[in-house]
């Protein structure tokens, strides 16, 4: 059958967009809070400042510069030293780094197992990190978690990275979620702050990188990461009860 002009009904209407599922989703940050990387990265980063003749970095001292990329994290590096990086040395940094990001770097205790319970427990799961795409995929890769997320989005995969909430607003939207029950888990500042300023809770992993006080104005603590189902669950029974 065709209509006036000769053409089939709907033939040159334009696809609708799937849409957003509702089902509950955790977007978990990368570094200090999957994985423990600060050894690889304070490394890399050191052998980049001793080709300057600067003193390496100590791990309390990585851990620091950690939450806002590679990028900053090399900047804050040199500047703590008193020196200013090259934009050619950080390419060759970053470049260096996601060519190998595991040699050392390892995921907390628990992580998989826990991954699984979630996942069998109806949670989707996506990670949301300032950490390069390529990196953050290799990392992943082989450290065999990359099948648990639905999503993963670099903070090169975007044009504001958190603590901006485009990037949390971007992470699902790739997962092809909404954020009305989605939750947020990370250890800096910025992870809170993006949760926050999208309106989505934040559950702070003490055991990562920052100092207590970054998860001040955080929904939640953990302490461990086998918390977080127990912690996920209250959450989701929360959001569930009417208005």
């Amino acid at each position: 059958m065709t209509d006036s002009s000769g053409s089939a009904p709907g033939a040159d209407a334009p696809e609708k967009a799937p849409a957003l599922r509702r089902s509950p989703i955790v977007l978990f940050d990368l570094d200090g809070t999957l994985v423990d990387s600060v050894i690889d990265i304070a490394a890399e980063g050191g052998r980049l400042l001793q080709a300057r003749g600067l003193p390496p970095l100590s791990l309390d001292e990585a851990r620091g510069y950690l939450g806002d990329g590679l990028r900053r994290f090399i900047q804050r590096a040199f500047a703590a030293r008193n020196a200013t990086v090259t934009s050619d040395e950080i390419a060759l940094f970053v470049a260096r780094y996601t060519a190998e990001p595991v040699v050392d770097s390892m995921l907390y205790p628990d992580v998989e197992g826990v991954l699984r319970e979630l996942a069998d427990a109806g949670w989707h799961m996506a990670v949301c990190t300032n950490k390069a795409q390529v990196a953050a995929e290799s990392m992943l890769d082989t450290l065999g978690i990359r099948r648990y997320f639905v999503a993963v989005c670099g903070g090169d995969a975007v044009s504001a990275q958190k603590p901006d909430p485009r990037h949390l607003e971007e992470t699902l939207r790739q997962a092809g979620f909404v954020n009305d029950r989605a939750v947020m888990i990370g250890d800096n500042r910025a992870d809170v702050e993006a949760a926050a300023a999208l309106g989505i809770p934040c559950i702070f992993a003490e055991w990562g990188y920052s100092a207590p006080s970054a998860g001040h104005d955080a929904d939640r603590r953990a302490a461990k990461f086998c918390d977080l189902p127990a912690i996920l669950t209250a959450l989701r029974d929360i959001a569930r009860q009417p208005a």
